[in-house]
């Protein structure tokens, strides 16, 4: 592996920012170089969330547009909101649940079909890998807030990291506290076995 661009993409509230942190902590004690950049815009719960990280032989931490080898999306629309990073290659993981903004719950505005969403990404990438990440969250961890952990699971599956699986497990024993671990290790091997 020369470079992985790992864009992750989701609404405040959901844990994108808790999710690169995993990510680049495990790629350092595996010794891989990782650069990360947070650019969001309204940080607050509900608003856009964008985190991009890059492993590998890498200087810049942003990653180009149409430079993403995977795409992470917690949130469906989010997938769409961000399509300027993807490729024909790029690999979408695409979480199924949607959190409704309150721009449409107010009715000024709609929320597109799951399958809307799909059909316009799929206009740039086949390799879309539509997950049930927040439904397996609730299921092994009982809570959806497990959701970016299940589908660190996923990534690490999905795709050939260089990252050792037991440094994402050493990582969450550091990152959460103690009674949150052992949901989060679930949540973890629950998503790994889940693709």
């Amino acid at each position: 592996m020369t470079k992985l661009n790992i864009l992750l993409v989701g609404v405040g509230g959901q844990g994108i920012l808790t999710t690169s942190g995993i990510i680049a902590r495990a790629a350092l004690r595996s010794g891989v170089n990782v650069v990360t950049a947070e650019t969001h815009g309204m940080a607050q719960r509900g608003g856009s969330v964008e985190v991009h990280v890059r492993l590998g032989e890498v200087h810049s931490p942003l990653i180009p547009y149409a430079g993403a080898d995977v795409v992470v999306s917690l949130e469906p629309v989010e997938a769409a909101r961000y399509a300027q990073y993807l490729n024909e290659n790029t690999l979408v993981i695409l979480n199924n649940r949607s959190i409704v903004p309150t721009t449409v719950s107010a009715g000024l505005a709609t929320y597109p079909k799951l399958e809307e969403i799909i059909s316009n990404l799929e206009k740039i990438t086949k390799n879309i890998k539509v997950v049930e990440a927040s439904k397996i969250a609730n299921e092994v961890a009982g809570t959806v807030q497990a959701t970016n952990v299940v589908v660190i699971g996923m990534l690490s599956k999905l795709i050939d990291l260089p990252i050792e699986y037991s440094k994402f497990e050493e990582t969450i024993k550091d990152v959460f506290p103690e009674k949150l671990q052992d949901p989060n290790l679930k949540a973890l091997k629950a998503g790994y076995e889940a693709v």
